[in-house]
Order: C-alpha cells, then structure tokens, then sequence
C-alpha cells in the first residue's frame, strides 16, 4: 500500500498520479495556478502494470547508480572525516550540534537532494512547514489561526535528526512511492541503500546536510498522514495538526484531553515503528488566552498572529538606536546592520501595518528615511 504524494492547486485540482505518472507535472507545476506549496497524499493498494509501464523506474534506477560510482571515493573514506563539528545556541537555551559535511561531501549530498526532487518525485506531507521553500513558521501557524482555535497542544521530539536511523529510513521508503518501486528491483535497493546510507553519520541524521531535512519530511508522510487524518475527526472532535520539523502543534476550537492526542501520537510512533519519542518536558497545553506561544510567534486571543508586545519594544529600541546612532555619524557594523534587517524582514511578514507604522513614524522623527538607509548600508 504505497504513499502516492503530489502538489496540489488551492484553486483547481489534485495533480492525478496519471499526470504524474505522464510526467505532465513538470509542464503544470511552471503555472501560477500550481505555485503552491500545498501537497496530497493518499494510499493505494496497488499501482497497475499499465500506469508503472509510464514511469521511468530504471531510468530512476541508473540515476542513484550514477551518482554512487561517481562518489565512489566518500562511499571509501571514513565517514567522521568528513565532516566538522560545532554548535549553536539554541531558541530554547542550550547548545544544538552541528555536524556539516566537508566541500565534496556537501557537494555530492546536494546533488542527491536534486536527484530525489527531481527524478524521484519527493515531497512532504501538507501538514509538514520545516525546510521547505515558500512555507515557514508563520504558514504553520495560520493554519490554526484558519480553524479559529482556542486551545492548543504542543509536543516535542527529542533528537529528531540524530534518532532517525537507515533502518527506519528504508523501511519508510518502501511504502512511498516511487521509492518502493525502486525497492523492489534488487539492483534498485542496492543503489538506494548505498545513496541514502551516505546520508548517515554515527547512525543517525547530522544537522548541517541539506538532505536530511528532506530525508526526515519525506519519511514522516505515512505518519503525517496517518496524524493529520485521524485527527480531523478524533474523540468526536475536529483537530488541526501541524508538524515544524520536530515540533508538533494540534489545537482545537475547544478545550479537549491533551493527553489522549499525545498517547495517539505514542501509538502512531509504535505502529510505523519508529525510532522517535516525545519530550514530556516540553509538552505544553493551554488556551490563546493565555501566553499562547508557538514557533516563536503568538496566536492571541483576537486570533492574531504576533512577534509578541515585547518583542515589538525592542525592534521600536533598534530602530530608535540606529536612527540616533547615524545622526551622530556612528555607523553600525555591517554585521549589525544585516540583523536589523533581518529582523525587520520578518515582523513584516508577521505584523506589516505595525512595522512600517513604526518605521515611517521613526523616519519622520529624525527627517530621514530608514528604509533607504539601511539598504544603502548593506550594498
């Protein structure tokens, strides 16, 4: 029973897997209609000889075969040499590893991720909004802002890339599609067993790939699916779902049992034998009345989403400061400048009337024009 995966238009239609299977995707997918980031997933008992006669298995096949004669050398060396370590504060405090792969090694692991976009068809589960291009943070979280919901559920995955193990992986890639066609030709599972081991290090995923987000989106469909479809309709009550990466977000118009949707969430993690377990230290429920944070942002009881009043004080300060500061003839580093930026970008995507109010109204203050500054600044 494969999971068959294909984007799908807000406006029009699924893609069909005939058109995916014709390949008339790649033609569809260049239309304003499919500049979506939207997917469907659904399961079948079979795909029938006629449809598999239209996709390209050994074509697929001699593409992974390619590529592991062509790195030969990685496949040689010892894995940890291949790599440099260091870490990063996290959001949360506390430091996150990071494990980033050497020129060639990041160079070979790009081009695999090319190859699985784009000759193997891998997506995401729609629920998914980690590591994908056009959705972020934000785009989770309306989902929820969508369905009014006033109460909500956060879950956490402890060590969701280091967890992820090829075992796992490969067993996952049998049942999503057109992985588990490849699969079941013995030179196709040599060859994707060798590309997607290339992947792993000290048996698990490394933070600091660019496959391993789209190994782990990948992987989670049949358990996205799985989530997502239950809880539309769980304990009589209607659910939204969303997964950041490892971050779990289901909330509710009403108050419900947080823990019965956790102890689904254990039993699905069973069920598809996964390597995975919740952090119950970071499990926290409560309604947008209160201090409702999430990914960083604030879904409030207006059903807004927010950067949060405090966060709002400080950029007003940054602001204010930069404004000073180059009235006075001290220049900010670039460095500095950049993080402005930065952080500016992004409130404008969460709160835009707000920050451009705070922007012309600094800009008035001070008879010049931040904007204007601060991107002649970073040329």
């Amino acid at each position: 029973m494969p999971y068959i995966t294909g984007y799908a238009s807000q406006r029009y239609h699924q893609i069909t897997l005939d058109e995916l299977l014709d390949g008339i995707s790649e033609e569809v997918l260049k239309q304003e209609d499919y500049a979506m980031t939207n997917t469907r997933t659904y399961v079948t008992e079979y795909i029938n000889e006629k449809k598999l006669e239209r996709i390209d298995i050994d074509g697929m096949i001699s593409c992974l075969c390619e590529f592991n004669q062509k790195h030969a050398a990685l496949y040689e060396a010892e894995r940890k040499d291949l790599y440099y370590s260091f870490s990063i504060p996290k959001r949360s405090g506390g430091l996150r590893r990071i494990d980033a792969p050497d020129k060639e090694l990041m160079e070979a692991l790009r081009q695999l991720k090319f190859i699985f976009e784009t000759r193997l068809f891998a997506l995401y589960h729609t629920s998914a909004f980690a590591y994908i291009s056009g959705r972020c943070t934000i785009n989770a979280l309306e989902k929820h802002k969508q369905n009014e919901s006033k109460w909500f559920c956060k879950m956490d995955f402890s060590n969701f890339f280091g967890s992820t193990t090829l075992e796992f992986t490969l067993s996952q890639l049998s049942i999503i599609f057109p992985f588990n066609e490849i699969m079941k030709n013995k030179e196709g599972k040599i060859q994707l067993t060798k590309a997607v081991e290339l992947c792993f290090l000290n048996g698990g995923l490394p933070q600091g790939t660019p496959i391993s987000p789209l190994l782990t989106n990948l992987l989670m469909i049949p358990l996205d699916h799985k989530l997502s479809n239950t809880f539309r309709n769980f304990e009589k009550q209607s659910y939204v779902y969303t997964r950041y990466c490892d971050d779990i977000i289901i909330s509710s118009k009403h108050d419900f049992k947080h823990k019965k949707a956790y102890d689904f969430i254990i039993e699905v993690i069973r069920e598809f034998n996964a390597p995975y377990q919740l952090n119950p230290e970071k499990t926290r429920y409560g309604s947008s009345s209160g201090g409702n944070w999430n990914l960083g942002l604030m879904l409030n009881k207006n059903n807004e989403i927010t950067v949060g009043h405090k966060k709002k004080k400080q950029f007003k300060a940054m602001i204010n400061n930069f404004a000073s500061d180059y009235l006075k003839g001290n220049d900010w580093a670039k460095s500095d400048v950049q993080e402005l930026s930065g952080i500016m970008s992004y409130y404008k995507m969460v709160e835009k009337p707000y920050i451009e109010y705070i922007l012309t109204h600094y800009s008035e203050k001070f008879k010049f024009d931040i904007r204007k500054i601060i991107k002649d600044k970073l040329k």
